[in-house]
């Protein structure tokens, strides 16, 4: 779980606002803030991999390390400098790779060069045959300015490093990852640590990201909270700080009509386990009541595995009118199917007033009519996938995925919807502000996390929870759940049913927690 990391998230370019800020409204020096960086990232790096002085090596008779830095022409390279100084002081063997020669340096980056040469330092100009050797190599290639794709020498330079297979330290962010979206931009370092500096950069929470960033870590670098003043955000880590409002405590004379009724509609020939994941999910978030609206052949065997639940037929469409009276939220779309009967159903959905959330072949259907279909829900919850995503835009997944952010926010201003685009650092927003959730882990990749994730939702959606805030307890909550469980017995052969108890689990602590204050 990422605590450590702070709530708001900029980008590259709001960041540098931060860094003016800093800079001319806090009086810190430039250089200074430049040393500070480099200490933050030459500190993590030590811990990181547990490295020790010189003199902590004899007496462990711990093998000599060698630190190779590779440093750009930016202030990216000055922090560079920074560590590679930094290392040599300690007794380690560091060499700095000068990707950008000397007489193309000025300013802070300059100053840090100037620095560097006070220690013991070997600095070696790149060339096509410098060699990768480095038991840690520390990546100061380009940071945040990087704008269009990585060229040569980078290019090559981020090719060799990747396919040495060494550890690798990115100071502020890996090299031809883009701050603002998370995707590459022709080629990206692929680090084991980034260490990221003021202001915290959306793009390293999402996307590709993980895949590049490795462990994530912050430092702030000390800079005043009237700094961040200065530069307003509408993008925000989804923690439990920021999920409220949490639900309240329960009156000891409650009942269920309290608590909502949900309809979950779905289950096309042969997928009942969706809306019975989902109607089980819903259970254990607290909703009052839940009713399946379903084939006639699968009420028998969700009956038997959640008794709990109230199942009706619905093989003729027009029979699910009467079902979507007093209900308080409609899920539709788990194992919905793209047949005839499934577009149906939707066009019936579609027409409630209620609070709707559609997910999965709901999307798709959707998609197959978009300038057509209409819906009337003034509260209305889209859950998709990227690909889903993409069919709802009318363009490439590939697309969706270039610039996650931009891809929200022409969903919730199409739909006039409130959106969650799962994924790796899945997002959720309400079409004013964004809210990245950096919890989940490869092992969610497997079928049914969707169901289970909209059953949680339109439990909270029931219960009177508003679109987006419903979405951002539910996401939060799926996730965690899943880190939890992976945590315990691993990633591999992780099942969506069993996130359903840890929620549940999770959720009361949220609520207890929200009564003790």
């Amino acid at each position: 779980m990422n605590h450590s990391l702070p709530q708001p998230l900029f980008t590259a370019e709001q960041v540098r606002k931060l860094d003016h800020a800093a800079i001319t409204g806090q009086g810190i020096a430039g250089f200074e803030l430049m040393m500070r960086a480099g200490k933050a990232a030459y500190r993590a790096m030590i811990a990181h991999w547990h490295l020790r002085s010189q003199q902590q090596r004899l007496i462990s008779q711990q093998p000599a390390c060698k630190i190779q830095v590779f440093c750009g022409g930016g202030n990216n390279g000055g922090d560079g400098y920074i560590v590679a100084g930094l290392a040599a002081q300690a007794g380690f063997t560091a060499e700095v790779v000068m990707v950008a020669p000397k007489a193309s340096l000025k300013g802070d980056a300059l100053l840090a060069y100037e620095w560097c040469q006070q220690f013991d330092v070997i600095l070696t100009p790149y060339e096509v045959e410098t060699k990768v050797d480095g038991d840690i190599l520390v990546d100061a290639l380009l940071g945040t300015g990087l704008s269009g794709v990585v060229r040569d020498p980078y290019l090559a330079i981020i090719e060799h490093i990747n396919a040495v297979n060494r550890p690798v330290l990115a100071i502020d962010i890996p090299s031809g990852l883009c701050a603002d979206t998370g995707s590459v931009l022709g080629a990206a370092i692929k680090a084991s640590l980034t260490v990221s500096f003021i202001g915290m950069k959306r793009g390293l929470l999402t996307g590709v990201a993980p895949d590049y960033c490795g462990e994530l870590i912050y430092a702030s670098l000390n800079v005043p909270d009237p700094v961040f003043d200065c530069v307003p955000t509408k993008v925000w880590q989804l923690s439990d700080q920021t999920i409220g409002p949490v639900l309240l405590p329960r009156s000891r004379c409650a009942h269920k009509g309290l608590f909502g009724h949900l309809l979950i509609i779905g289950g096309g020939a042969g997928m009942a386990g969706a809306v019975t994941m989902a109607a089980e999910a819903a259970l254990s978030m607290g909703v009052g009541l839940v009713t399946v609206a379903t084939l006639a052949h699968h009420a028998a065997a969700i009956q038997a595995r959640t008794p709990e639940v109230m199942v009706h037929a619905i093989d003729d469409p027009l029979h699910l009118e009467a079902l979507l009276v007093d209900k308080t939220a409609i899920v539709i779309g788990p194992g919905l199917g793209k047949d005839e009967w499934g577009m149906a159903v939707l066009k019936t959905a579609l027409q409630v007033k209620e609070p709707l959330l559609v997910d999965a072949d709901g999307l798709n259907l959707m998609a197959q009519q978009r300038d057509t279909l209409c819906c009337n829900s003034k509260q209305l919850l889209l859950t998709p996938h990227p690909g889903e995503a993409s069919r709802l835009l009318g363009e490439s997944t590939q697309s969706v995925q270039q610039d996650r952010f931009a891809a929200i926010e022409r969903l919730c201003k199409t739909f006039h919807a409130s959106v969650v685009l799962k994924g790796a650092g899945s997002l959720v927003s309400d079409g004013e502000q964004v809210w990245v959730c950096p919890e989940g882990n490869p092992g969610m990749a497997s079928g049914g996390m969707g169901d289970v994730l909209s059953g949680m939702l339109g439990a909270f959606l029931a219960m009177g929870l508003p679109p987006c805030e419903a979405a951002k307890l539910g996401v939060w909550l799926h996730a965690t759940a899943a880190d939890v469980i992976a945590a315990e017995f691993g990633e591999w052969g992780l099942r969506a049913t069993e996130l359903i108890p840890e929620a549940r689990h999770l959720l009361n602590q949220l609520v207890t927690g929200s009564e003790e204050q």
